[in-house]
């Protein structure tokens, strides 16, 4: 759109003509100025008016200047028009700042102080005040929004109704379309008639419903008389009718024209179609204030001390310009700020990120933070093309681990600043690119156990933006915070609050940013979730001892529970001071386990017995308290309820046939299998094997004396998770969530791998006998297998997937066993050929770095690109691969690549690995059948992960390098998380729904392990746990109790090919092969052919060059000699000019009168002399008064003399025309002669 600035002379011509004597300076015009776009006027008259371009009482503009072209939708332009209203001010120069990134001219924004600031217009200012002050109040300034526009319409803008949005149908077919587009909301059709005077009396009142409905229903008015009848469908005939649809389905019918009965179904209709969430029903004042605003960090530092610091940069015009903004508006208020060229200042700051030092940095970012509270200033920000300055600052901060703390602090504030203007917002929900850094920003912010204000700040800016995303959900305006960045958001900020200790501010702040994070959530989302397996209710619930003075403690409790435990937590639930000792903590060996129905809705598990004592997640009872103002009534409706369920004379049929009880799964570890390699192998299901293993004590942990808080049972493959010791400072956050209770869980498989001395202790070998055997033999009937492990840093991964020289793990023990099997196969079977390629990679800061390739000193890590393809799914571009024959090759190349992984020494571990390591192995079989002459190929691979353990920065003591490290493998290992989460399936019986999708491409690792995870491939989990440490061996263990879910579509990857298909496709190949030679030849010959051409399109273009610089040389010549030959034709002409007057006024001579002491005769003689000189040189001196000259007879002979001369001057002027032409067109010729020659 085009954008015009209209100016007007309020003076009407009197600055023009006085300003010179009343003020000392000249003026055009007393400028008023407004910004036409759109075909609308936009100008300030005590607020903001739009009205018809030039349609106001001061007339058509004195000038109309166009100042660019701007690219913004009208939507957004409104929308900042409408954040300025507080304000109460705009200026034409704000707003061209703000559509084109450039002001109006100078002289017209330097006009009015000039005035003010000459005697004159000081003098003037108490009465201009006056004068404005009572205008303002009139709420008109120039009398623009008092009076009316040209077009008869008031030019102030006036609020206005809401529009009807009724859809008037005439035929069936519209009727059902218009039906159709309301099948995911709801429906009202009103059946009339334009001869029904109470359709006429209903008609205003279902006109101003549909209005205040919106886009939540569709109204309908059909014309009864204009539908055909149709056999299907029966359409009322009375009118007026109503009928209102519910999701596509019809759902209530009424007849009448009663305004009252309208209203109410059209109401009940809305909350039917749009049901209230569970958290609008309770009072929760913190989160459910529509009119809560984001925090802002307003504060102005003395200015002088902030450009003091930034040295030299301080004195540049951007600097001075927004210092000058900045203390106006401190001063003076936002209606007297003008803003400073934003574009020059946006440029100062995306050159001062590379050019100036770290430490001067923060004032620079400090000045802008300061800037950005103007949401003139911030808007500019938002639309500003590819949002290049904001992002600049944020990656330069975020890719520093060591910012120094006084610029990450004002980075935060800064961040806060943007939701001053509500364009910010939108602009962060809906952008990836402007989002992703400010997430990563405040999750590396609650890291910092060292700075409360870093964690203030960050919760802070969390707040903003969740309360942004919660408006837009609420009012279903714009885009909301996607669930990928709410799930990031929320693991930070439960992580941050479990390890605040020290500020109470911090915490209300993450409070109030996770209760805004979460209010109005749908429970079954992954926000949900992620709560629910952290536990978040048990974490906040810790809090309220160190923060008891904290009361949003109770307020987010109330409204998570909704999300995290269950509504209906028993039926026939007894507090546990009325339960049997028996019952307290498990069933007596002798008594029969009491059953009852454990419902928990609030979880979406489903009905099912369970016993008495027996330990649930979903059937845990509520804390006392927790319910303590509705538990009468709960159990009022409850016993209701159970009286009518035992009353109930229920078909036998319909009852379960006995009760639902886990499966019992039998050890695989103390009875290792021993099939043969030939015979088949069987897997239950399509789910991921989920075994767990628990490792020996390490010397720190025998060091304080550490407890092992980890039993399995052999048999059952159950793993209980006890009670930690109080006494233990490795739990002290779990010893201040009061832990009562200890953790059941069952597993394929339960390793013991603790004490060496206990007889079920699992040695290397156990595992693989029952883990990798059976993953191989799967490879060898042409599956795809992977194997991964996963735990907490020092929990032993390394050790069993690597194991040590002595005790190799299952990568060394899988490549042994292949090649054994590979050998014994060949002497079997001779017609069985085997090929076999490795490669190995680590996924290390988000990047794949290829472990086979060595690393080159003083040069940077050289990282691969991954690539997806439509059938083979994602691959690492250029990945090495290399063919191996043996064992000793195999474990070569593997000791290669374990010598390039990074590990580093960690608080928690001595060599933590910091960094996900993928071991590939590609086995393909080629099997001939001599009787068939049928050839079978398989192709499988084989996928040992070993991941980086998960791991809390405080208890790693991580800092720079390693922090960085940490936070992404733990980013990776969450998306690990939330992947596995989307992949489970829901548990029997519940409401949960199928995900569409699966968050594969949020991480490198989980995008390269998507086949293995959910697609064509075995998959097997190794967790590996801890023994003493609770917090993270539960975190482990429910991790992976919900991989357990997880279902894959592994297939055989074969090809059978018989001798027929075989010599068609030898045939076939030699055909594409011919043809492929003959291209090649064709190909060869066209690039010899068009060489040629080019070496011969080369030389015409250097004689093309030649000839172009001889016609320069020859042009120079030829001008030369015209310009001589023209020099000497002047010359001539002015000689002949002087000739001809000479001849036509001819000057008499002078006599000169003889010396008196002279005779006469001297003086006759002297003066005779002097006649015939003069009559020889053709020059005469005349005196003015003789006249007798001409007659004379010599001045006849003179003349005729001097024209026979002329005479042949002309002539030979003539000749020297005649050859000049002559010598122009001979040149020309030659040239162009040449040029054709050449």
């Amino acid at each position: 759109m085009d954008v015009h600035l209209l100016t007007y002379d309020l003076s009407r011509g009197l600055a023009r003509q006085m300003s010179q004597g009343m003020l000392g300076f000249h003026l055009d015009a007393i400028y008023h100025t407004s910004i036409q776009l759109n075909g609308r006027e936009y100008v300030y008259d005590g607020g903001i008016v739009d009205i018809t371009p030039g349609t106001s009482h001061l007339g058509q503009p004195m000038e109309r200047i166009f100042l660019g072209r701007t690219e913004l939708p009208m939507e957004v332009i409104e929308e900042f028009l409408d954040s300025l209203r507080p304000i109460f001010t705009i200026e034409a120069n704000s707003f061209a700042q703000f559509l084109l990134g450039k002001g109006i001219p100078e002289h017209i924004v330097k006009m009015p102080d000039a005035v003010l600031s000459s005697p004159f217009g000081r003098m003037l200012m108490p009465q201009l005040t006056q004068a404005m002050t009572s205008n303002r109040q009139n709420g008109s300034i120039l009398g623009i929004q008092n009076g009316n526009t040209a077009d008869g319409h008031s030019a102030a803008p006036q609020p206005t109704r809401p529009q009807a949005n009724v859809k008037v149908v005439h035929s069936s077919q519209e009727l059902d379309a218009a039906l159709e587009s309301a099948k995911k909301t709801c429906a009202i059709v009103l059946f009339t008639s334009a001869t029904c005077p109470p359709c006429r009396a209903i008609a205003p009142t279902f006109d101003e419903l549909s209005a205040e409905a919106g886009n939540k229903a569709v109204f309908i008015k059909v014309d009864v008389a204009q539908l055909t009848p149709l056999p299907e469908k029966n359409y009322p005939r009375a009118t007026p009718t109503f009928v209102t649809y519910l999701h596509g389905e019809k759902e209530n019918e009424w007849a009448g024209a009663d305004p009252a009965t309208l209203r109410g179904n059209v109401q009940l209709l809305l909350q039917m179609a749009f049901p209230r969430h569970p958290h609008e029903s309770l009072n929760l004042p913190s989160f459910s204030n529509p009119n809560a605003r984001p925090v802002l960090y307003s504060k102005v530092p003395p200015l002088e001390k902030l450009l003091a610091k930034m040295g030299a940069t301080s004195t540049e015009s951007a600097v001075q310009g927004v210092k000058q903004f900045i203390e106006a508006r401190d001063k003076q208020g936002p209606a007297a700020a003008t803003l400073p060229n934003l574009g020059q200042f946006a440029e100062f700051l995306r050159k001062s990120i590379h050019s100036l030092p770290t430490e001067v940095l923060f004032p620079v970012v400090d000045l802008f933070r300061c800037a950005l509270v103007d949401a003139r200033f911030s808007g500019y920000f938002a639309e500003e093309k590819d949002h290049q300055t904001v992002l600049a600052i944020l990656k330069f901060v975020n890719s520093h681990s060591d910012c120094p703390y006084a610029l990450r602090l004002v980075t935060l504030q800064m961040a806060c600043n943007f939701f001053s203007t509500p364009l910010f917002p939108e602009e962060i929900l809906r952008n990836e690119g402007l989002r992703a850094p400010i997430i990563q920003l405040i999750s590396s912010s609650f890291l910092d156990d060292s700075h409360n204000n870093i964690r203030v700040s960050a919760s802070s800016l969390m707040f903003n933006l969740a309360l942004a995303s919660n408006k837009a959900r609420r009012e279903k305006t714009g885009d909301v915070l996607p669930e990928g960045d709410s799930v990031e958001l929320a693991a930070s900020v439960l992580e941050a609050i479990g390890q605040e200790e020290k500020s109470p501010e911090a915490m209300q702040g993450m409070l109030l940013a996770l209760g805004n994070l979460v209010y109005c959530t749908p429970s079954e989302s992954e926000v949900s979730d992620l709560l629910r397996t952290m536990d978040a209710e048990d974490a906040i619930l810790a809090k309220k001892k160190q923060f008891p003075s904290e009361k949003m403690i109770s307020e987010i409790l109330f409204h998570a529970s909704f999300l995290c435990t269950p509504f209906f937590c028993l039926i026939n639930w007894k507090p546990q001071a009325e339960q049997s000792p028996a019952s307290s903590r498990g069933v007596s060996s002798g008594a029969q386990p009491q059953q009852v129905w454990r419902h928990c809705p609030g979880n979406s598990a489903p009905p099912r017995y369970l016993p008495i004592g027996q330990h649930s997640k979903q059937a845990r009872p509520p804390r006392p308290g927790m319910w303590a103002t509705h538990r009468q009534r709960y159990r009022e409706i409850l016993d209701e309820i159970t009286t009518t369920l035992r009353g109930l004379s229920l078909d036998p049929r319909l009852m379960p046939s006995a009760v639902f009880e886990m499966p019992q799964l039998h050890s695989s570890a103390s009875t290792p299998s021993l099939r043969s390699h030939d015979a088949p192998v069987k897997m239950d299901g399509g789910n991921v094997r989920v075994v767990v293993r628990v490792r020996a004590f390490l010397p720190r942990e025998i060091e304080r004396g550490a407890e092992c808080l980890v039993e399995m049972d052999p048999v059952t493959q159950q793993t209980t998770l006890l009670v930690p010791n109080d006494s233990d400072p490795a739990n002290a956050k779990a010893k201040s969530r009061k832990i009562i209770e200890e953790k059941t869980f069952t597993f394929d498989s339960s390793f013991w791998s603790h004490d060496l001395n206990d007889k079920h202790y699992a040695h290397q070998s156990d595992v693989y006998n029952s883990l990798g055997e059976e993953f191989l033999d799967h490879n060898f009937e042409g599956y795809h297998t992977c194997i991964f492990a996963y735990g907490q840093t020092g929990s032993g991964k390394s050790y069993t997937m690597m194991g040590t020289p002595d005790q190799p793990g299952l990568i060394p023990r899988t490549c042994e066993d292949l090649f054994e099997r590979i050998e014994a196969a060949q002497n079997e079977t001779p017609n069985i050929s085997y090929n076999v390629r490795v490669s190995y990679f680590e996924v290390y800061n988000e990047h794949v770095r290829d472990l086979l390739v060595p690393v080159v000193p003083n040069q940077p890590p050289y990282y691969l690109k991954i690539r997806e393809s439509p059938t083979d799914g994602p691959y690492i571009k250029d990945l090495t691969e290399v063919p191996v024959r043996n064992l000793n090759e195999i474990l070569r190349y593997m000791t290669a690549g374990d010598r390039s992984r990074t590990v580093a020494s960690t608080r928690m571990n001595d060599t933590s690995s910091r960094s996900h390591a993928v071991f590939t192995i590609m086995l393909r079989q080629i099997h001939h059948d001599m009787e068939t002459d049928e050839t079978t190929e398989r192709s499988s691979r084989i996928r040992l992960v070993d991941l980086a353990g998960s791991e809390r920065a405080k208890a790693t003591e991580a800092t720079g390098q390693r922090l960085r490290e940490g936070s992404n493998i733990n980013k990776s290992l969450t998306t690990l998380g939330r992947v596995i989460g989307a992949l489970a399936d829901a548990k029997p019986g519940s409401r949960k729904r199928s995900k569409d999708v699966v968050p594969y491409r949020d991480s490198i690792l989980t995008w390269l392990l998507k086949d293995s995870l959910g697609g064509n491939s075995k998959t097997a989990m190794v967790a590996c746990i801890a023994p003493s440490d609770y917090e993270e061996t539960l975190s482990t263990l429910r991790y992976a109790d919900q991989a357990k879910r997880i279902r894959t579509r592994a297939i055989v990857n074969q090809d059978h090919i018989s001798s027929a298909e075989r010599d068609a496709q030898i045939t076939a190949m030699a055909e594409e092969i011919r043809v492929l030679q003959l291209s090649v030849s064709e190909s060869r010959r066209r690039e010899k052919d068009n060489k040629d051409q080019e070496e011969q399109l080369e030389e015409y273009q250097n004689r093309v060059v030649t000839m172009q610089r001889m016609m320069e040389e020859r042009s120079l010549v030829a001008e030369g000699k015209i310009r001589s030959l023209q020099t000497e034709n002047e010359a001539l002409r002015l000689h002949l000019k002087l000739a001809l007057d000479s001849l036509k006024n001819p000057i008499p001579a002078v006599t000169v009168k003889p010396a008196p002491e002279e005779g006469d005769e001297t003086k006759e003689a002297k003066a005779v002399q002097e006649d015939k000189e003069n009559a020889e040189d053709g020059e005469s001196l005349y005196d003015d008064s003789d006249d007798t000259a001409y007659d004379s007879d010599v001045m006849e002979d003179n003349a005729n003399d001097m024209q026979d001369y002329m005479r042949s001057l002309l002539s030979d002027l003539g000749m020297f025309r005649r050859k000049i032409g002559d010598d122009k067109d001979r040149w020309v010729g030659d040239v162009v002669g040449g040029a054709v020659n050449a």
